[in-house]
């Protein structure tokens, strides 16, 4: 995943900032996968209420990384984050089998925005897995 990435963005975007939103649905892996870029490693998380900012730097590119909380409560607000966002992580959590119709609407929704038009966008089935 990590070759994927360097490739796509830093043909992309170079030496610079690059702003980019994780969405999805509550409950789809956003967070774990903000901290596991983040930090290296999966860490425990709690449903996020609003968003997750940080700082990610891969070689020569500094991505400033938001993770927008996915409840059905969030997402209209999701908007005011687009503009000037140059990527999209958009996660699906694929074992969730009963909201995979949600999360497809909420993707197309997205996809239709005006100020996404020129976003990159990345779509990441994440199947979640019980920590025991």
């Amino acid at each position: 995943m990590g070759i994927v990435f360097t490739r796509l963005f830093s043909s992309l975007f170079g030496n610079r900032e690059a702003r980019i939103l994780v969405l999805g649905l509550d409950n789809a892996g956003k967070t774990t996968i903000l901290y596991r870029m983040q930090m290296g490693e999966v860490v425990s998380t709690i449903p996020t209420i609003g968003f997750n900012v940080e700082t990610v730097q891969y070689n020569n590119i500094k991505f400033q990384v938001w993770d927008l909380g996915g409840q059905t409560s969030i997402r209209p607000y999701w908007r005011c984050y687009f503009p000037n966002t140059q990527a999209i992580i958009y996660v699906v959590d694929s074992s969730d089998t009963d909201r995979l119709v949600i999360a497809k609407d909420e993707f197309h929704a997205i996809l239709e925005e005006e100020e996404l038009k020129g976003a990159v966008v990345l779509l990441f089935a994440n199947k979640q897995m019980m920590l025991l």
